[in-house]
């Protein structure tokens, strides 16, 4: 498998996050995940004569969000980006997803490209730039969905310097988590990559793959169909062509679907219907300075500056707003600034994230608003003991979709021993089965005991002192 040396590129396909399509003002909002990907009962319901290709439509001028996005990339990126006038091409070619029969993109074999060279990850960037995405066709049906025709695509084009699936796959979970730093692409419609690999002779391309499963599995076969082919004698009678393969994710297997095109094979011609794409120096400025901090800046912070541990770091740093929550939180007046740190990170990564993923929401929801603040009160009031953990945890449950101070609350404090006592009095002499179960040495009734105990206490019973009473009443 070692014989030959492997050679991987990728081609990265995002869709930006725009509200509107690349050259026309189709909304793109509601196009989802499952849309994108699959054929339902929404279909054809975003489009307008310029993204389905009827003839005599012709290109708004282009989406100036879109191209703002591909600022932002560009220079997470370190590419240089072009500021000379950059010309529109027409890339044809013959497939049943293409309305125009071409697709409008800032690549070719003669184009100035929107963006060259960078590095990401150690990995150097050969391009990226703005194109138009097809519409969706349904190869089993014939039927063709135009919701998805026209959206705006970011390409990145890699150099071939991965050597296996595992660092492309690495690689990509990084570039997506930074492109969702500064929310450039769309979550919930996923990416898609082209892969190109090479071990002899000309370089392979395997087309659409959206997982990162699939990649793996897809780059794993193509390497070794290809050194077994050199190990059987193959290569030194017939070298490997150019070509373009699919993945056949239930045979595990790559299929061939046609010769790999060249540049002429597109007959690249200027777009006529749009002007030169100027992008200013004052832009590009002016988004540099708006870029948030980035994964690895966040993670070396948290694990020097706030001595979180490595686990809960990557935790925070999958999520910009969450990261930044935690640092609000941490840097708050009510917390003493630092002083609780290490007491603050699970009510972060474990209750906050709790309430969220039950209501099923993020803190990027437009409808979600949960203030630091609200939290570090909820925390200051559980170190000082006049709240509970539990109770805490109660309140944080109605946290969503709005916070809300402590203070404005009524009979959330713990209450008094001597409520306490009479809580754990009543409940031994009303469950007196239950009791005799604990003194035969069944432990779990204990612990039914003491839940009867904080249900009618509300939570503002402390644990610890409800067990202890009622062990002294169940003797």
């Amino acid at each position: 498998m070692k014989a030959f040396p492997v050679k991987i590129g990728l081609e990265v396909h995002g869709y930006l996050n725009s509200r509107e399509k690349l050259f026309c003002m189709c909304s793109t909002r509601s196009v989802e995940e499952s849309e994108l990907r699959t054929q339902n009962s929404d279909v054809n319901s975003r489009i307008c004569p310029i993204c389905t290709g009827t003839p005599g439509s012709k290109p708004m001028g282009v989406n100036s969000e879109a191209v703002r996005k591909m600022v932002e990339v560009a220079l997470i990126l370190g590419s240089r980006i072009n500021l000379d006038g950059l010309i529109w091409q027409r890339k044809h070619y013959n497939w049943a997803d293409l309305p125009k029969g071409y697709q409008i993109t800032m690549s070719g074999s003669h184009a100035r490209v929107n963006a060259s060279g960078g590095k990401f990850r150690g990995i150097n960037i050969t391009e990226l730039h703005l194109e138009e995405d097809p519409a969706q066709w349904n190869p089993e049906t014939g039927k063709i969905n135009y919701n998805r025709s026209g959206l705006p695509l970011i390409e990145i084009v890699t150099e071939p310097e991965f050597s296996d699936a595992e660092q492309v796959v690495e690689w990509l979970k990084n570039l997506v988590l930074s492109l969702s730093y500064i929310k450039a692409v769309r979550k919930n419609a996923g990416i898609k990559v082209d892969v190109n690999v090479s071990t002899y002779g000309e370089r392979v391309e395997m087309k659409n793959l959206n997982s990162l499963e699939k990649i793996r599995k897809a780059i794993e076969y193509e390497i070794r169909r290809q050194v077994e082919l050199a190990e059987s004698g193959v290569a030194g009678r017939q070298s490997l062509v150019r070509e373009t393969r699919m993945f056949d994710e239930k045979s595990g297997k790559t299929i061939k679907m046609r010769s790999k095109e060249g540049a002429a094979d597109y007959r690249f011609i200027p777009e006529p219907d749009l002007p030169v794409l100027r992008i200013e120096k004052r832009l590009v400025e002016e988004v540099r300075k708006s870029l948030p901090e980035m994964p690895e800046v966040k993670l070396e912070r948290l694990l020097k500056k706030y001595k979180v541990s490595e686990e809960d770091a990557r935790i925070l740093t999958k999520n910009l707003e969450l990261v930044e929550f935690f640092e609000a939180l941490v840097n708050s007046q009510f917390t003493g600034r630092n002083s609780q740190v290490a007491k603050m990170v699970s009510w972060v990564t474990v209750e906050l994230l709790r309430v969220l993923n039950y209501n099923r929401k993020t803190l990027e929801d437009e409808d979600v608003e949960i203030l630091p603040e609200h939290l570090a009160e909820l925390i200051g009031a559980v170190s000082s003991g006049r709240i509970t953990v539990l109770k805490a945890k109660q309140i944080m449950n109605d946290f969503v979709p709005r916070s809300f101070s402590i203070k404005d609350g009524k009979d959330i404090g713990m209450i008094s021993d001597d409520a306490i006592e009479n809580l754990c009095r009543q409940v031994v002499d009303e469950n007196v089965h239950v009791v005799d179960e604990y003194r035969s040495g069944k432990e779990a009734s204990l612990n039914w005991l003491i839940g009867q105990v904080m249900r009618l206490s509300e939570r503002r019973a402390g644990p610890d002192e409800v067990r202890e009473i009622l062990r002294r009443r169940c003797e």
